[in-house]
């Protein structure tokens, strides 16, 4: 089974280094794994360190977005790019543990998502705060169940992206979304 992990960048240059060492060991633990790193028009050298990271590990995927887009955009990017059964989304910030990538792919056993939350947000009171409020009332309407949606570590099937819309925020509603359809 492949496993295709997605990660979009955006003037994370100082990143992409340290996560490219993170994910050395899943390549080890997947036979057939790859991790798209997506460029998403950054204005610094992401994108060399992007070339770089590939360079030294066979299993990086570079894709390059010419302008910034966005998260879902430039998320939605790297998923048309993969090519694996299990799709991992992951945020390139470094608030996303890569080990916690096998514990998701382990848990999605019959289900079509798992979705993983920020345990230790690097974050402000001010900015935990609301986006508890937000989780809250979003899951008034989803009733998804997701307690972070800000957490972009998810994992889910291939067959389920097939129609996501191209909408901004998507990467956000991707697990109620799936949930409706």
């Amino acid at each position: 089974m492949k496993i295709s992990v997605i990660i979009p960048f955006y003037n994370e240059e100082e990143n992409i280094a340290a996560l490219s060492e993170e994910l050395a060991p899943l390549a080890e633990l997947y036979s057939d794994f790859e991790a798209v790193f997506v460029d998403d028009g950054s204005r610094d050298g992401s994108w060399a360190a992007i070339v770089a990271a590939r360079e030294r590990f066979a299993f990086i995927t570079p894709v390059r977005r010419e302008k910034n887009q966005g998260q879902s955009a430039a998320m939605l990017a790297g998923l048309q790019a993969a090519a694996g059964e299990i799709m991992v989304t992951l945020d390139g910030d470094l608030q996303n543990d890569p080990a916690d990538i096998p514990k998701l792919i382990e848990a999605i056993g019959d289900c079509d998502v798992v979705c993983g939350y920020r345990g230790k947000r690097k974050d402000s009171f001010s900015k935990l705060l609301a986006s508890r409020i937000g989780n809250t009332v979003r899951n008034w309407f989803t009733h998804d169940g997701v307690r972070d949606t800000g957490c972009s570590l998810k994992a889910f099937r291939s067959e389920c992206v097939a129609d996501l819309p191209p909408l901004d925020g998507v990467h956000r509603f991707m697990p109620a979304y799936f949930k409706l359809h």
